[in-house]
């Protein structure tokens, strides 16, 4: 029997309208740093790597900006987003993830994948009690071909257009906490002072392929506003899967390397088979990728920053050249699932520690 999945987006694509495909390859026509918010019920139907996802309804939530463009003074669908989420994330003790997907992906697919992790991303609770997350998807206007060069490089500028939408967004979603908290100081009763105080769950951040390179732009965006000083520590964990980024990209301030400033703990996913950045590698003229080994001197990222490998686990189907295991693989579903659970980096199941310290491998299926 099909399973309905409601997830959460903002997309800074062009509105193309209320029916399918409802949002284009082309950015917001107000600019590239411009988005919408809204919410979407997707079908699915089947189980593990076998399980599909289908896209039925989107609702996007009605923006109205303030005077001149301002964020101020503004009726922002962002606003409702966020209460909305918040009020069930407290009701129904869920946490978020915020999904920024790869390379090739249209609107559609973007909130099929968040459907997907709503799935297989469960928390397990301090009550022992096993939840979905709420997943929102932010989907920049990747074009959705997988092989012209020129789909590549439009996207990896697309890509990196986008970071200032995303870093409004972030700024949009740190605003909402700040107001939340100054209401709650200042309720005049328990049940006001009850509807605005700070949620108790979790916030958490994932990146795949390209969406890291789109990851990146944004830390720069938000680092040029607030300083290298001044960055929330807004999410719990931090998830680079895949990730289409330099492999010395944590180590630079430039890059990466403040990212961990943004949550308390930065998993890098990666495997030495993932011909997806082989491709990247070897065609596109882009450097060794952090996605295949990891950051390239461990000992030079933050002691926030682990690593995973994932190499004796990244095969699915061929079409999907080893790219794909953080949303299909079992194993690496079960160690992320293993995280969002709380347990330490030594503490997860099925991990062998290499010669670094914040260096694992996850173990061989039956070994």
């Amino acid at each position: 029997m099909a399973r309905k999945v409601e997830v959460y987006f903002a997309c800074n694509r062009e509105p193309l309208g209320k029916e399918a495909p409802w949002y284009g390859q082309k950015f917001h026509p107000d600019g590239s740093e411009c988005y919408r918010v809204g919410k979407g019920q997707v079908e699915a139907t089947g189980a593990g790597e076998e399980a599909e996802y289908v896209l039925k309804t989107v609702n996007t939530f009605p923006e109205k900006p303030g005077p001149g463009g301002d964020d101020r003074g503004a009726k922002l669908g962002s606003a409702r987003l966020f209460t909305e989420i918040k009020t069930r994330m407290r009701k129904e003790e869920r946490d978020l993830v915020i999904l920024l997907h790869g390379y090739a992906s249209e609107f559609s697919t973007a909130l099929e994948r968040a459907a997907e992790l709503t799935e297989k991303y469960t928390v397990l609770g301090k009550d022992s009690a096993e939840r979905p997350p709420l997943v929102l998807a932010f989907s920049w206007p990747a074009n959705g071909e997988t092989v012209p060069f020129a789909s590549y490089v439009s996207d990896r500028q697309d890509a990196a257009k986008s970071g200032q939408a995303i870093a409004r967004f972030f700024f949009r979603l740190c605003d909402f906490f700040l107001e939340e908290a100054r209401a709650s100081r200042a309720a005049g009763s328990a049940k006001k002072r009850a509807e605005h105080e700070p949620c108790p769950n979790r916030l958490h951040l994932l990146a795949h392929s390209m969406g890291n390179w789109a990851l990146r732009n944004a830390v720069q965006s938000i680092i040029e506003r607030r300083g290298t000083d001044r960055l929330p520590a807004v999410f719990d964990n931090i998830f680079l899967m895949a990730a289409d980024e330099d492999e010395d990209a944590m180590q630079d301030q430039l890059k990466l390397g403040l990212l961990p400033r943004l949550g308390n703990a930065v998993h890098i996913y990666h495997s030495k088979d993932d011909l997806a950045l082989v491709i990247s590698d070897v065609t596109k003229l882009n450097p060794d990728r952090l996605g295949h080994n990891g950051p390239v001197e461990m000992g030079r990222t933050d002691e926030k920053v682990v690593a995973v490998d994932c190499r004796h686990v990244d095969r699915t189907e061929i079409a999907h050249a080893n790219h794909q295991y953080y949303r299909l693989r079992s194993e690496v579903i079960a160690d992320v699932r293993s995280v969002l659970a709380g347990l330490r980096a030594e503490e997860v199941p099925g991990r062998t520690q290499l010669t670094h310290p914040r260096r694992y491998l996850i173990a061989v299926p039956g070994a």
